[in-house]
């Protein structure tokens, strides 16, 4: 995976917990939104397109722009046609950062030039990779994003069990470079938090546990 560096003293890192928000269509998203709107002001959305995943959504920047006005965006594109839909989400001011797949186009030239685009703009960068994907396939990328994002699940689909495999990946990753952003997605909850920050991510997106929740506040509670 990689090769072993020189332990230095383990710092305590904070945790950032991001609302993912996962929905069909406008009217899902504005009922999910505003469950979670007034405890955050950084939300990550999911954007799907039927090929990259089985599941497709409407969600659009004129979909959304209106109802998130006052919040930080993190888009998370689950689709094949990276550039098409990254173009688009660049294009909203409070967009602050956008993650697509490997899995969705493993040519390092295009994802340079994705992430040459999107910093130009002032928009960070993160790579989401699969629960089967190695951290050996990214390794010489890794250092070109600002955040690397694990799935917990396989994407598309919520409800989904963790799976634990990615620990080893996240314990890795962090001991390799103690300073990048390191994001998990998917089937992140109060059973499985600990794990995920104990092996050495820095920010959590839960989604159907927020949504499950009858209220947020407990539910963060016993994330903390």
């Amino acid at each position: 995976m990689f090769k072993k560096k020189a332990k230095g003293p383990e710092r305590s890192r904070r945790v950032k917990i991001i609302p993912s928000i996962l929905s069909k269509n406008k009217a899902e998203f504005t009922k999910h939104f505003k469950k979670v709107s007034s405890y955050f002001n950084y939300v990550q959305i999911d954007i799907m397109d039927g090929q990259f995943v089985k599941q497709k959504n409407s969600i659009t920047p004129d979909t959304i722009k209106y109802l998130t006005r006052q919040h930080k965006l993190e888009i998370h594109l689950m689709v094949d046609g990276v550039s098409k839909y990254m173009t688009r989400w660049a294009k909203l001011k409070n967009v602050k950062k956008i993650i697509w797949h490997y899995e969705a186009n493993k040519n390092t030239q295009r994802i340079a030039a994705i992430n040459k685009y999107l910093k130009a703009k002032k928009i960070k960068t993160g790579l989401a990779i699969n629960p089967n994907t190695s951290l050996a396939s990214i390794k010489n990328i890794i250092f070109d994003f600002d955040t690397i994002q694990f799935m917990g699940v396989k994407p598309g689909k919520q409800g989904q069990k963790f799976q634990s495999k990615i620990l080893p990946k996240i314990k890795a990753l962090r001991y390799k470079f103690p300073n990048i952003n390191i994001e998990v997605d998917g089937a992140v909850n109060d059973k499985t938090f600990r794990a995920i920050t104990k092996a050495g991510a820095n920010i959590v997106c839960p989604g159907s546990y927020f949504q499950k929740a009858n209220s947020i506040k407990e539910a963060l509670a016993k994330l903390k």
